[in-house]
């Protein structure tokens, strides 16, 4: 009785690691062949791109032609135009974005620059190096003053650079508003017309 239970034990561990082999064997020739597996990558998206355009060609079809009839020339104008405002309220939420990121590094910097002028004063320089416990005092206030004038000096530079970035950018965000208000409204009365004309 031990005999073959022992006997069916051995067989299933022989016949559970040739199966473990045979598959670390073929997921190690899968993968040993990178080129290959590239090409057959290339292979699935090329034809979900085609599938892809395929769909798109359909929709575009389907959209050129509502309920049997092609778009007028105006209003091909109209989506033409409510395009270009879709575009124009982008890029004037994108410049407000920036504007907005570069008023919080300007604060950032102020504030930074306000810190090192309270550190730069001879009383503060002395708090700092008071518990130093050295015979160079003088020598770590000056390295420690030059220090902060460094700073200070690199950030004076960058706050002017924030500065003229700033003022573009209020420039550039007066000028997106204008055309987004000047685009809504010529299209979107043009739009509601056309909509109750149906």
């Amino acid at each position: 009785m031990k005999i073959r239970v022992l006997t069916l034990c051995t067989a299933f561990l022989l016949f559970t690691s040739a199966l473990y082999g045979q598959n670390a064997q073929s997921a190690h020739l899968q993968y040993s062949d990178p080129i290959g597996n590239i090409a057959t990558d290339l292979g699935r998206i090329s034809v979900l791109v085609e599938a892809l355009n395929k769909r798109l060609k359909e929709f575009v079809d389907k959209f050129e032609k509502v309920g049997g009839m092609t778009l007028s020339e105006k209003q091909q104008k109209l989506v033409m135009g409510l395009e270009i405002l879709v575009r124009a309220e982008q890029r004037l939420a994108t410049l407000q974005k920036f504007q907005i990121d570069l008023v919080e590094k300007q604060g950032t910097s102020r504030s930074r620059l306000a810190q090192i002028e309270r550190d730069a004063m001879p009383q503060s320089i002395d708090r700092s190096v008071a518990f130093e416990g050295t015979t160079k005092t003088e020598e770590i206030r000056e390295s420690k003053r030059n220090a902060l004038q460094a700073e200070r000096q690199s950030l004076q530079t960058l706050l002017a650079q924030i500065n003229s970035n700033l003022a573009d950018a209020n420039d550039s965000v007066r000028e997106a508003q204008y055309l987004v208000q000047r685009l809504r409204r010529t299209f979107l009365p043009q739009i509601e017309r056309e909509l109750a004309e149906q």
